[in-house]
């Protein structure tokens, strides 16, 4: 479980950022966010890149690797947001 908030939207570069400020990951990490842009293809849907940045608690916190599957969930419904919303 996880609190984030809408850092920033940049419509025009389709990137996104979202800070988490509360929940499990902050047990972990001092800070942590997901840096999102996506390109849009020619024929529909988007190439997507996403960034995280993060600080440990401590040092022997392993990275969050678990987070893939969220990544790919939120990267399909902001494709569809910028699919849908790109004219």
């Amino acid at each position: 479980m996880a609190k984030e908030i809408v850092e920033d939207i940049d419509k025009e570069k389709y990137k996104m950022s979202f800070k988490v400020i509360e929940g499990d990951v902050m047990e972990h990490y001092k800070s942590f966010k997901f840096i999102m842009q996506a390109t849009p293809k020619e024929k529909g849907g988007s190439v997507v890149n996403w960034a995280v940045e993060y600080e440990k608690q401590k040092d022997s916190i392993h990275d969050p690797r678990t987070m893939l599957q969220l990544t790919v969930d939120e990267t399909k419904k902001i494709d569809e947001y910028f699919t849908n919303n790109h004219n």
